[in-house]
């Protein structure tokens, strides 16, 4: 495994390809080409028929899926390589070059997507029931659900050929800005230029001016770079509502429920159930203004350690927690995490150019996954690691699925990643004796939970307001933007904490509202489920396990209301949602408990 001069790991990605002038690249993207061509001429015009067979429809279905895996692993490797070093114009290229030929790939297979979707539907109700389509029932059925907003096939084909001068491009151009983006600190009359991850990491600090100094920073780095974010974002959200407005959906969030398969309804009610618990965060952040014996609580605070000193982590010692909590938990887990220690399966180094963050990047059921994370040492770097192992081993288990059918939708995809933090947590809780230490870690929890659940709603009803205010005003400028976001996300906070002028323009680096839009509440959904979940294994022990690998094996094979329902989960249930909260309320009270027996601690500095 490489290792950079501070030990931590970096990508071995020669699994994929030998480096990015490896002639199989170029290769295997033009043997797609050539075998999509073929596909075209084979099955053009036999689908959509009366008379169509489930043997010729498997048939077709397993050659689409043998293509698709063939035009993957390019645009996979080019996009890992990238995301390591946007700097870099050779990588840059390679993620053009092989995106451009997935889309001259893709036009030759549009067909088949509509043709599924003009089945007779006499035809279909034979063919859904047939035995050898089984194991595509659920992906045939998706289809079907999605092609009622297709459009012809010739809009189709511009549009997949213009895809990269539109929102691709854009979307490339924000993490190309973002990642190249220094933030200068300025410590005892020297200036370091620090990378995002870096400058984030500071917001943990428990010196408050260092907190204050790089949330200072952050904001005024974004607002000197915000017109070219601005404009990007801006210019997605009417592409957006064009799109929107041709297939036909009604809501700007509909098309991100369809593709994960949830109701409106079911995504509208944990919504509305978490807004109605807006007042734990405010309860909790009182409590805390108090703790650290503030008269006022800025957004500089949300992260402020409880204990002042908190020892550094090495990767080795996260490695080693991270392992023995999933050890504990079950040995196929642990066993599942090894090889991405100690095959290169890793990238954690922060290096200039590479992207902020973390990610967990699945290729193929019959590749394995890699890991992205920028490790700076800190103790919640151990979460980050566990969380994005999480959706690693989720990848793994259900790498038994076709590839039409093996990555989950994204709710259920927070499903494995979060329960690998909840495990990790437990296993530093049992380590602490002290109860100052049980409150400091409980409180970095809690604030981690108000991160995914309440943040991550404030940050979707952001979207919906800009995405909805763009469409009834037309371009939205800046102050707008900025104004939303702050109002969005002081709701949660009420009185408790103040979003201060530095924190207007943060909404300009978060990748989820250029990349994936309405993707941040998968995080609230996956969260409160695991919750549920979590409290089951620990009421069940080892009876719970092996429903639980079964269903995290499934990916995205069945629809997530099925899968859940075998775990009496109703997800449109009002009271499913506040049963979650509910859990998060009792983390609220034994924080106070531990306050009441520790007495007022230290004020911080």
């Amino acid at each position: 495994m490489n290792q950079t001069p501070e030990n931590l790991p970096t990508w071995d990605l020669s699994d994929l390809y030998e480096g990015p002038d490896d002639p199989r690249i170029e290769e295997e993207l033009l043997a797609a080409r050539q075998q999509a061509l073929a596909f075209e001429e084979q099955w053009r015009g036999r689908l959509a028929k009366e008379d169509l067979q489930a043997e010729d429809l498997r048939q077709a279905l397993e050659q689409y899926e043998a293509l698709q895996r063939l035009a993957v692993l390019p645009q996979s490797y080019a996009s890992l390589l990238f995301s390591t070093d946007t700097t870099d114009p050779r990588r840059g290229a390679l993620v053009q070059r092989t995106r451009e030929l997935a889309s001259s790939i893709a036009t030759h297979l549009i067909f088949f997507d509509l043709e599924i979707g003009r089945i007779p539907e006499a035809t279909w109700t034979g063919l859904i029931r047939a035995p050898e389509l089984a194991a595509y029932r659920h992906y045939l059925d998706h289809e079907r659900e999605l092609a009622a907003h297709y459009l012809s096939e010739p809009e189709e084909k511009v549009l997949e050929e213009t895809a990269n001068c539109r929102g691709r491009a854009f979307r490339r151009l924000f993490t190309e800005l973002t990642s190249r983006l220094k933030y200068p600190l300025e410590k005892e009359g020297q200036t370091r230029e620090l990378t995002q991850s870096e400058l984030l990491a500071l917001l943990y600090d428990p010196d408050r001016e260092v907190r204050r100094q790089a949330s200072e920073v952050l904001g005024q780095t974004l607002e000197r770079h915000a017109h070219p974010l601005h404009f990007t974002f801006n210019t997605l959200l009417l592409e957006h509502q064009v799109m929107d407005r041709l297939r036909g959906f009604s809501r700007p969030e509909a098309s991100r429920n369809l593709d994960n398969e949830i109701p409106d309804q079911a995504v509208d009610t944990m919504v509305d159930v978490v807004v109605s618990n807006y007042d734990l965060v405010a309860r909790y952040y009182r409590l805390k203004r108090n703790l650290l014996g503030l008269e006022d609580l800025w957004h500089y605070d949300r992260y402020a350690p409880l204990l002042s000193e908190r020892a550094a982590v090495s990767f080795e010692e996260a490695r080693g927690i991270v392992l023995e909590a999933f050890q504990d938990f079950s040995p196929r887990f642990a066993e599942l995490a090894r090889p991405f220690f100690e095959r290169g399966w890793i990238d954690a180094a922060p290096a200039p150019g590479k992207r902020g963050g973390a990610f967990c990047a699945g290729v193929t059921p019959d590749k394995h996954p890699y890991v992205l994370m920028n490790f700076t040492g800190k103790p919640r770097d151990v979460m980050t690691l566990a969380h994005e192992l999480g959706h690693g081993l989720h990848d793994r288990l259900a790498s038994r699925q076709t590839l039409l059918n093996y990555s989950p939708v994204l709710p259920l995809a927070e499903t494995a990643s979060t329960f690998a933090e909840m495990l990790v947590f437990e296993k530093l809780q049992s380590r602490l004796e002290s109860p100052r230490a049980r409150l400091a870690l409980l409180a970095e929890k809690l604030e981690d939970t108000f991160a995914t659940v309440f943040r991550q709603v404030s940050m979707f009803r952001f979207e919906q307001r800009v995405h909805n205010q763009r469409r009834e005003k037309g371009e939205l400028d800046l102050e707008t933007m900025n104004r939303i976001w702050q109002e969005s996300l002081q709701e949660m906070f009420a009185d408790s904490l103040t979003l201060g002028e530095d924190h207007r323009w943060t909404w300009l680096y978060v990748p989820h509202f250029v990349q994936t839009p309405f993707y941040v509440y998968a995080y609230a959904f996956g969260e409160l489920l695991v919750l549920s979940l979590y409290a089951r294994y620990r009421k069940e022990g080892a009876a719970f396990q092996e429903r639980y690998f079964d269903l995290l094996a499934a990916g995205g094979s069945r629809r997530p209301q099925e899968l859940l329902a075998e775990l009496e989960i109703d997800v449109t249930r009002a009271d499913f949602w506040q049963s979650g909260c509910d859990l998060v309320a009792e983390n609220v009270h034994k924080t106070e408990a531990l306050v009441r027996e520790i007495g007022q601690i230290s004020p911080g500095p």
